[in-house]
């Protein structure tokens, strides 16, 4: 499926992506007034689902991610898919070293980002290991 074509759907969710296999399998997907409510209700039925089984807080999360999806530009929508790819092939390890050092950079000055982007490279893995047992990453609130 084209990610333009799927785009509106993925505020809701990121996860319409796996879902939409049934439609996935055509090499021209339709749009979505082409398709049947059997497949509007496919993909749709894992959001809904999703949502009525989160706690307040998990919704008001996913629906704050849905409206910043779609302030997005389709750039910057490609740039968020190219990271979650690159994330999604990561190790164990690298996920946490990913999601501790994000959540470090945050609260950072570009140079300082920079600074530890440099202080980073040259660490060993053992340093590697240290640095994220002295700097972890936050408690993961997802399922």
């Amino acid at each position: 499926m084209k990610t333009d074509r799927r785009s509106f759907l993925l505020p809701l969710l990121l996860v319409l992506v796996s879902a939409s296999g049934a439609v996935s399998a055509q090499a021209s997907p339709p749009a979505w007034e082409q398709l049947t409510p059997a497949q509007r209700e496919a993909l749709v039925a894992p959001v809904r689902d999703r949502w009525n089984s989160a706690p307040p807080e998990q919704r008001q999360r996913m629906l704050r991610h849905g409206e910043r999806w779609q302030a997005m530009t389709p750039e910057q929508r490609e740039q968020a898919r190219t990271g979650m790819r690159r994330f999604d092939g990561m190790s164990a390890e690298q996920r946490e070293q990913a999601r501790a050092l994000f959540a470090k950079m945050r609260g950072m000055t570009p140079e300082q980002r920079g600074e530890l982007r440099k202080q980073w490279g040259s660490m060993n893995s053992e340093q590697r290991r240290q640095w994220i047992r002295d700097n972890p990453p936050p408690q993961r609130d997802r399922d």
